[in-house]
Formats: C-alpha cells, sequence, structure tokens
C-alpha cells in the first residue's frame, strides 16, 4: 500500500516540439563556439611560434652582417 499522504516530487515533463528543437541549436552552438575558441588559440600558438622563429633568424642574420661590416 502507498502512502499519498506525502507530496509526490513532480517529475520533468521530456522536452518535446520546438522546445527540443531550441535546446538542440543552444546546444550545437554552444558546441560550435567552443570549437572556434579552441581553434583561435591553437592557431595562435602556431602564429606565435612562427613569429619567434622569424625573429631568433633576423637576429641571427644581424648578427652575421655585423661580423661581416665592422
Amino acid at each position: 500500500m502507498s502512502d499519498t499522504s506525502r507530496p509526490r516530487e513532480a517529475t520533468a515533463a521530456p522536452v518535446r516540439g520546438e522546445a527540443k528543437w531550441r535546446a538542440t541549436r543552444a546546444a550545437i552552438a554552444g558546441r560550435n563556439e567552443e570549437a572556434s575558441r579552441r581553434g583561435r588559440a591553437r592557431r595562435q600558438v602556431v602564429y606565435d611560434q612562427q613569429t619567434a622563429r622569424r625573429v631568433a633568424a633576423e637576429r641571427l642574420e644581424r648578427a652575421e652582417l655585423a661580423k661581416l661590416w665592422p
């Protein structure tokens, strides 16, 4: 026998129809935004590495030229 004097917890109804479509769309947009952030960060790291290599090469070239031209 069940005790009906205690209030039951309200169960959330499953999301359906347009609400489900909006929730799915928001989830996809969130994942896309996160992927874009990670991509930008990854590209920035590569750009920084390329810049550091270029600066090092320019310094080396200037040092070599300084040896040739006193």
